[in-house]
């Protein structure tokens, strides 16, 4: 048992930490709707990680507290934070079928805890707008994954969507105050799709409500120096799946062996055994993974269907490991001075400079470290934007 003096007060606090005594009657209180992707490791979640690191950046903005919905049983330890109140509803794993959630325990969290703002993570419940706490009640959004033609669109087998939730995405965008995505190449192309459904006033009302949040990086994790022994190591850091063309870059990877032989692949988030002697799915630890990175020489971004931001692509830059991207708009908001190809042919040349080339290749390792430099303002001036609205 321990008392202790705050604001004029006697606290008692009984085995519990100093944090745990905290009155957060005065703070402004979110509530966080989710996306979950992961829910079979949660703290690996990508959702997780993204509202963990908002609430801990705006810690230092003011008095929040946070209201954040989980999955049934699926408690994230990153989030056991003072300020933080994890609320347990029965939300599908499956990422397709979260979607068309039947919300009545989610009727429930909107009418009975206390909440001054939402945060809504998933556009795709427009129960949120529809049951929120007042009329005025304001909604700030924040959409992960689109489902467009180009991106989880219809699909035949039996059991999968044969109609896509884009509508009900965006009616669920509309109620809102604002509505964060994560490049200019995704808004335009939302934007076009929205034009095949609705009316022009309401794709105008949409424009106004998205925002583009280009994704920073963490200015203390860029490397300051570049490794000079670099291992003959190609790597494909983002998930093997075919919405990141793993497919596609599997081919080339094998057409490109028919004319040297001295490289390696690494593929860490490849499952299983791997297809080749000349790939290695190693997985490490984060702080190992970064370091196997600063190892490598090069990076390949394929395109993605859903024209967002890549994080994977990020990693490389930071750790003075360039990225060949295949040319796409979205891209281009991250590297706009980078290697892009359309045709293997420029792949191919652009390997083999890497490679060979050690003049070529320091340079570009240069320009990733001074990009990955720029790109690490972003989010702080984000989150300042996020602050006012969350608070207004």
């Amino acid at each position: 048992l321990v008392l202790f003096l705050r604001d004029s007060h006697i606290w008692i606090q009984y085995n519990m930490s100093f944090w745990d005594s905290i009155d957060y009657n005065n703070s402004r209180k979110v509530l966080v709707i989710p996306n979950i992707t992961n829910s079979s490791n949660i703290d690996k979640d990508s959702f997780v990680d993204v509202i963990h690191n908002h609430i801990k950046a705006l810690d230092s903005y003011g008095d929040y507290y946070w209201n954040i919905l989980m999955p049934t049983g699926k408690l994230s330890k990153k989030l056991n934070l003072s300020n933080v109140k994890q609320h347990q509803i029965d939300i599908p794993g499956d990422m397709m079928n979260q979607r068309s959630f039947p919300s009545s325990d989610l009727i429930s969290i909107l009418k009975n805890i206390e909440y001054d703002v939402i945060y809504s993570h998933l556009p795709d419940w427009p129960q949120v707008g529809r049951y929120k706490k007042t009329m005025d009640t304001k909604i700030v959004g924040y959409c992960h994954w689109w489902e467009m033609k180009s991106c989880n669109g219809p699909d035949n087998r039996a059991g999968k969507a044969k109609w896509m939730w884009l509508p009900i995405e965006l009616l669920g965008i509309s109620q809102m105050d604002t509505c964060y995505l994560n490049t200019q190449d995704q808004k335009n192309r939302v934007l076009a799709e929205a034009g095949e459904t609705f009316n022009k006033e309401f794709v105008q009302k949409l424009d106004d409500i998205l925002e583009v949040w280009n994704l920073g990086l963490p200015e203390d994790r860029i490397v300051d120096t570049i490794s000079d022994t670099k291992e003959k190591v190609i790597v494909f850091n983002h998930r093997a799946a075919s919405y990141k063309g793993y497919p596609k870059f599997i081919e080339l990877m094998k057409e490109y062996r028919e004319q040297r032989q001295d490289f390696v692949v690494w593929v860490p988030q490849l499952s299983g055994k791997a297809p080749y002697s000349w790939i290695d799915n190693t997985k490490v630890p984060k702080h190992e993974y970064y370091k196997r990175l600063q190892d490598c020489t090069v990076g390949i971004q394929m395109r993605q269907s859903n024209y967002g931001w890549s994080v994977s692509g990020t990693d490389c830059m930071m750790n003075g490991t360039p990225m060949i991207w295949q040319d796409s708009d979205c891209y281009r908001e991250i590297d706009p001075d980078g290697m892009f190809f359309k045709y293997k042919k420029e792949l191919f040349e652009y390997l083999d400079n890497m490679l060979d080339n050690t003049i070529f290749r320091k340079n570009k390792e240069s320009n990733s470290i001074e990009r990955a430099k720029q790109l690490s303002t972003n989010e702080g001036r984000m989150i300042g934007k996020l602050h006012k609205k969350l608070m207004g």
